[in-house]
């Protein structure tokens, strides 16, 4: 019983007390977030490709000889 009177607080807490943010607010806020995913993950891709070009001469100088 205790774990749905506690359902229902959240609920009441959720609808009642919470302050909201408005949708314009959080359509900003996701595009940020987005944007600064987008350029992370290039980020992590090019260094990632650095490194591994890299890597690849390394071990194809020594396969060599």
């Amino acid at each position: 019983m205790k774990f749905i009177q506690y359902i229902k607080d959240s609920f009441e807490e959720l609808n009642n007390h919470m302050t909201w943010i408005s949708k314009e607010d959080a359509q900003k806020s996701t595009m940020t977030v987005a944007v600064f995913t987008i350029l992370f993950a290039l980020a992590v891709a090019g260094i990632d490709y650095v490194f591994q070009t890299g890597l690849d001469i390394f071990f194809t100088t020594f396969k060599s000889n």
